[in-house]
């Protein structure tokens, strides 16, 4: 892994940042704007500069280096799933992506749903931490944790909820 933090401490960073700014009640995350206001005042010779969706056949989403001689980065996701949630958890997996790998690989991903099968990989692994980043990021644990009160018997209507808050699936919630 390349990149200043880990993937928890990412998704924290940038927590901490939408706290402050926007307060508890800011679900849910608006990620193409995040990545690209984040990246614009932490890497302004580097952001991600383009968050865009189109047919990809092939795999759900990418990220990739802006063509020669322009600066930046660009998010695509596959404009056909059906899932707002999937999409979202695309999203944040290629902003993950970029904050964690990007300059260990310079010519970007293409994630396909094999991809993240492949847990016994090195990229498996770089896959596996950008889903690490992505469910905290998407899911923080400060507000996870006050919408399922401690004394809760966890149940589908929490989970529910947790889902429909932060635009995840119910698998990604649970």
């Amino acid at each position: 892994m390349t990149g200043e933090f880990t993937p928890e401490r990412w998704a924290f960073e940038i927590t901490h940042v939408l706290n402050a700014v926007f307060g508890a009640d800011r679900f849910p995350i608006d990620i193409p704007l995040v990545a690209k206001e984040y990246t614009a005042q932490r890497y302004p010779d580097d952001p991600i500069i383009s968050v865009a969706g189109d047919n990809l056949p092939n795999f759900v989403g990418a990220l990739f280096k802006a063509p020669a001689g322009k600066k930046g980065w660009g998010i695509i996701y596959n404009n056909h799933m059906s899932s707002k949630g999937r999409v979202n958890l695309t999203l944040a997996h290629e902003f993950g992506h970029f904050l964690l790998h990007r300059l260990a690989y310079p010519n970007g991903f293409q994630c396909g749903e094999q991809d993240v099968v492949r847990w016994d990989s090195v990229y498996g692994q770089v896959e596996h931490q950008a889903n690490v980043f992505a469910a905290n990021f998407l899911m923080p644990l400060d507000d996870f944790r006050r919408q399922v009160p401690s004394n809760a018997k966890v149940n589908l209507d929490i989970i529910s909820h947790c889902a429909d808050r932060y635009r995840v699936s119910l698998i990604a919630a649970v």
